[in-house]
């Protein structure tokens, strides 16, 4: 299992409440979306920036092996993901697994299939929300680390929140999507709702990743919303029995 796939599974946990006062102290909920960096190749000094600030994972723009031995080195034991700048072979993928890319993202419209052989490393495509329903199912079967998925930019507008969900519960694979670092919370709340684990920003919003997280961080548990509405209960019409009861009778 690729770091970024263990990350997604522990943020997307419904953990139980701790009991007492001693055990919530103990222990800081963990974050229930992961923030994850993208920098450009000629950025990726910034990769021990990025790590000291928090974030869970960063992705390389135009990654080549060297540029992510680079990354790996200042960043810790921040996932590294390469995004190469051209299509790669699985000579090329195996190339960055070597290199210390923890997951390589690919277009699912280019990318050769022969590179989902490759074991050791993950896999991030890009997909987009027009994805008819067969090639949205077909994706659960590859065994992909996450989904990228296009999303347009402020707040998000009711069909694209259920453009979202469409994608999520077809595909069965984490989503993640670009945001700015200004989103707020009750943003970030509805992506998560709509089945989103991450949030990716670029590399001009390294300085402000501790607010994005102390949004995150402020978010209520999973499932909690659902918990407190409950399901609605319609009790049975006064009489309906009796009258099946005198149905009954008549027979």
């Amino acid at each position: 299992m690729s770091k970024l796939s263990d990350r997604i599974r522990r943020a997307g946990r419904v953990e139980a409440a701790p009991m007492g006062f001693a055990a919530a102290a103990a222990r800081a909920p963990a974050p229930t979306l992961l923030t994850i960096v993208r920098l450009p190749s000629n950025d990726v000094g910034k990769a021990a920036e990025a790590a000291k600030n928090g974030a869970d994972a960063i992705i390389i723009d135009d990654a080549d092996a060297g540029k992510v031995t680079q990354a790996v080195g200042k960043a810790d034991e921040t996932a590294i993901g390469a995004r190469p700048k051209a299509e790669p072979n699985a000579v090329e993928v195996v190339a960055l697994r070597d290199a210390g890319a923890d997951f390589v993202v690919l277009d699912v419209a280019t990318a050769l299939a022969e590179v989902l052989l490759q074991d050791k490393i993950g896999f991030v495509l890009q997909v987009s929300l027009e994805r008819d329903d067969a090639g949205l199912r077909q994706l659960a079967d590859l065994g992909l680390d996450a989904i990228i998925v296009p999303v347009a930019q402020g707040a998000l507008l009711i069909e694209q929140m259920l453009a979202l969900r469409r994608v999520s519960a077809l595909s069965r694979v984490a989503v993640l999507v670009e945001v700015k670092t200004e989103v707020s919370a009750n943003e970030l709340q509805v992506l998560r709702e709509s089945g989103v684990a991450g949030v990716i920003i670029d590399s001009t919003s390294l300085g402000k990743i501790g607010r994005l997280r102390e949004a995150i961080g402020s978010l209520p548990a999973r499932g909690k919303k659902r918990e407190e509405h409950g399901e609605a209960t319609i009790p049975p019409l006064a009489g309906v029995s009796s009258d099946h009861d005198h149905d009954d009778d008549d027979d």
